[in-house]
Parts: C-alpha cells; structure tokens; sequence
C-alpha cells in the first residue's frame, strides 16, 4: 500500500465522518449514510475533482429525487411503475453526462425515493446528499491534495515505456502486438492517451478550485502538450503495429522514428532525432510504391510531421 493510498484512505474517512457529525447535529436524522455517499463515491479519485464531481452528483441527486416523488405521488408501487422510473431515470442520466457516459446517480436516487414510500424522506435524502457533497467540495481538495502533474506525467511516463518496449520488438521481430506478452496488450495501450487527454482536461478544471496547487499550472500545461502528442500518434502506431509488419528487419527507418518520438514524449528537444530519421527515410525509402512496405514508411512519415508540429511548437528554433 503506498503512501498515496493511505491519505485517500484517511481523506476518505474523515470528510465521510465530518459529513455524518454534521448530518446529525442539524437533526437531519440519526443515522444519515446519504451523507456518507458523496465521500465514499466523489474522493475515490483525485480530491482536486471532488468540486466538479460533487456539483454532478448533486445535479443527479437532485433529479433522481424529484422523479421518485413524483412518481410515488402519481403512481402505485409496483413493477411496472418502477420499469418507468428506471427508465425515465435512465433518460435524465443521459441529460447529465460526466464525461460523455449518463450520471447513474439519477436512477439511484430516483430508485431509492420509489422504494421508501415513507413521508418526508425524500426532502431527508436531498438534505443528507447537501451535506455530504459540501463537505467533499470544501474539505476535500484540502486534505493532502496530490499534483495532478505529478500523477499525470507518471502515467505519461509509462506510456511511453510501453509504446518504446512494442515499437522495438516490433521492428526487430515483426510481430503483431498480440505475440508481445512483454510489451502486454495492445489494445489498452492505445486507450491510454485518450484516457490522459480526458484527466488533462479535468486536471486543468480542478487547478481552479485550489490555491494550494495553481503554481502548478504551467508545469501541467508542459506535460499536456506531451500528452496531446501521444494522442495523435496514437492512431497511427495503432495502425502500424496491428496490422503492418517490417518486410526487411535492416530497414533503419522505424527505429529511428521510434526514437524521435520517445524522446519527444520524454520532453527533450526532438529535432534532431527527427532530422536523422527524415534522413534515414530518404535513404532507405520502399521501392515498390503500394507495397505494404510502402504503406508501413507513409505511417511512419505521417508520426514524423506529427512530431515536426509538436517542435516547431515548442522548440522553436533555426
């Protein structure tokens, strides 16, 4: 268990506990878990998105209980009515998307309203909701709050690791991703720069919300322009290694762009690295337009502008 853990742990627990005395000292009820749930749900990743994800599920908590009241005035408890609660939940969910998939809070809290027919307890439910998410938005960003940039260059870190392991056997043996158990499965290799894209987004959202840590603003805006480039290149290499193989294990090219890029994903100037692989390209270029080698070297050129973009960008210079 690492020590990261350990403060999300007793992050966790305590804004759960803060939440729980506060429930109970305005007399909300005596034993109020609704107010837990922010805590236990909203910190389980970065505390700095806690404001953002907090705000959310109060919007998903807020329509949730509305339907449930609503349909416990107007319908009778029984299967059919809770199949139109779901699914008019299910439909509000889509209205309130986080991050593109639909707020299941919204189903949960209108499910949970239907199912206790009891007087006053949706006005309860909101109330305990209310207090959990204030106490996950205004503490929780401040207890140990991790960088962002920190985390995100170490996953950027190991996606390049990765990305350098596949690309080299790649080019010295051919072989499809599949047969790479070292370099592990493709597939969620390629996933991860759009996962890093997504984060970067929130990242700079949650820089906002926190005093403590918008020193950090420039330095996450170093690290998200590595992070836009590994996104764009993505595809390509995808493309590459899924389903192109290397048709002479001499050819020089690929390894020289692998290298380009991985110093490039690293954050060292790459322009040098790109001028000797250009130069390598013109030497050892495909004979036969068409071929599937030919294809292999367009893809590989196709990274290489990529990344003369990203210099020209960044580094600027002769």
């Amino acid at each position: 268990m690492s020590v990261q853990e350990l403060r999300g742990g007793a992050r966790m627990v305590l804004c759960a506990s803060v939440s729980w005395y506060l429930a109970v000292e305005l007399h909300i009820d005596s034993a109020p878990v609704a107010a837990v749930l922010p805590a236990v749900f909203t910190l389980a990743g970065i505390p700095l998105w806690a404001p953002r994800l907090g705000f959310y599920r109060l919007g998903g908590v807020l329509l949730g209980v509305g339907i449930g009241a609503l349909a416990l005035r107007w319908l009778p408890v029984s299967v059919l009515s809770l199949a139109l609660v779901v699914s008019v939940g299910y439909l509000a969910g889509l209205l309130l998307r986080i991050d593109g998939a639909p707020s299941p809070q919204v189903v949960v809290s209108a499910v949970l309203v239907f199912g206790v027919p009891v007087a006053g307890y949706p006005e309860q439910r909101l109330l305990e909701n209310l207090v959990g998410i204030a106490v996950v938005v205004l503490l929780g960003p401040l207890l140990w709050p991790p960088d962002p940039c920190a985390i995100l260059s170490r996953r950027l870190d190991a996606y390049r690791e990765r990305l350098d392991r596949l690309l080299r056997r790649h080019a010295v043996q051919g072989a499809p991703p599949a047969a790479d158990r070292d370099a592990g499965t493709a597939e969620d290799l390629w996933q991860q720069p759009r996962d890093l894209e997504r984060d970067l987004r929130r990242a700079r959202q949650a820089l906002r919300w926190s005093v403590l840590l918008r020193r950090s603003a420039p330095a996450l805006e170093e690290v998200g322009h590595r992070i836009h480039l590994a996104e764009r290149t993505a595809a390509p290499l995808h493309c590459l290694t899924a389903q192109l193989r290397p048709a002479d294990d001499r050819d020089p090219f690929p390894d020289a762009v692998r290298h380009a890029l991985v110093d490039a994903l690293a954050g060292a100037d790459p322009t040098e690295p790109i001028a000797r692989a250009r130069a390598i390209g013109r030497r050892h270029g495909p004979a036969a337009p068409g071929s599937q080698p030919d294809l292999a070297h367009g893809i590989l050129l196709l990274v290489l502008d990529t990344l003369d973009e990203y210099r020209r960008a960044h580094f600027p210079g002769p």
